[in-house]
């Protein structure tokens, strides 16, 4: 008996926009959805991630904030759960220190 197994994956769309600052600006969208966005950021000149990224689930709401600084991970990252929000400071890659808070909605 012969069993055949195909795989399909459909492309990640991706737009760059070069600012004004030597950065790129980098939009990452949903494989399984090119209109909604899955993750920005930045990278610096020399191609490594840089400053702000932010990533989104399916409904556009955020799930993390972070910064890299020159490809490092640096400073405040804040992880969003349904209830809770974590954050984690980063110092040249390294953890110092990490925080859970409950989410409170009005």
């Amino acid at each position: 008996m012969l069993f055949c197994i195909t795989a399909f994956s459909q492309e990640q769309k991706v737009v760059y926009q070069k600012m004004d600052n030597d950065l790129v600006k980098a939009t990452y969208y949903f494989a399984d959805n090119s209109n909604i966005v899955e993750r920005e950021g930045y990278f610096n000149k020399e191609g490594k991630l840089h400053d702000t990224w932010i990533s989104y689930d399916l409904l556009g709401n955020k799930k993390a904030i972070a910064t890299y600084n020159n490809g490092v991970k640096e400073g405040v990252w804040t992880y969003f759960k349904s209830d809770k929000v974590n954050i984690v400071t980063y110092q040249e890659n390294k953890i110092i220190s990490v925080e859970e808070k409950a989410l409170v909605v009005n």
